[in-house]
């Protein structure tokens, strides 16, 4: 009885995962441009836009919007969170350790907690959520998602929870592109 109600919690719990994971991002690429889009209504309203944007009329008219702004009209908002001004000032606000953790994830692009801990010389997975809440914060301060950072994803293995971190797509570019090495 009490194997299938762990079977039936993992199910449940990967479900769930799963189902958060599957709906929070649809990737478009269309002429080198790529948008990532958070449910199917918006990837839709997006590929009509490239519709009509590849359909308009050659002769300047205004009748079609531009890109950025049928992003904004679609999302409210322009998708990538980060220019350089808003990335060197979360840099620049960031302790130690929160730097060391970017530094490792913009590296290696996705770590377990049990890397991370090491790097840091953490003991357990709560003090290392105080410093990934510090990240979290320092975003928020600037009006960034801690989701424009990294993404986290729990996991349990023989009853374990492994926590993996995905450094985001959009931070990661933005590092690339400030030649930032986090030392």
């Amino acid at each position: 009885m009490k194997v299938a109600r762990m079977a039936k919690n993992r199910l449940t719990n990967a479900g769930k995962r799963y189902r958060a994971v599957a709906s929070v991002m649809i990737r478009i690429t269309h002429k080198g441009r790529v948008i990532e889009c958070s449910s199917a209504s918006e990837a839709i309203a997006m590929l009509k836009h490239f519709d009509e944007e590849d359909n308009a009329p050659v002769s300047g008219s205004n009748k079609y919007l531009s890109f950025s702004s049928a992003v904004q009209d679609i999302f409210g908002r322009a998708k990538n969170a980060w220019s350089r001004e808003s990335f060197w000032k979360f840099v620049e606000s960031l302790g130690e350790s929160q730097i060391e953790v970017l530094r490792i994830l913009v590296q290696k692009q996705r770590v377990s907690d049990q890397e991370l801990r090491k790097a840091l010389k953490l003991d357990n997975n709560k003090a290392l959520a105080g410093v990934l809440s510090g990240i979290s914060k320092q975003a928020a301060a600037l009006n960034v998602p801690a989701r424009a950072v990294y993404a986290v994803e729990d996991e349990r293995r023989e009853g374990e929870l492994i926590k993996t971190y995905a450094v985001a797509i959009d931070f990661l570019g933005m590092a690339k592109e400030m030649n930032w090495t986090g030392e």
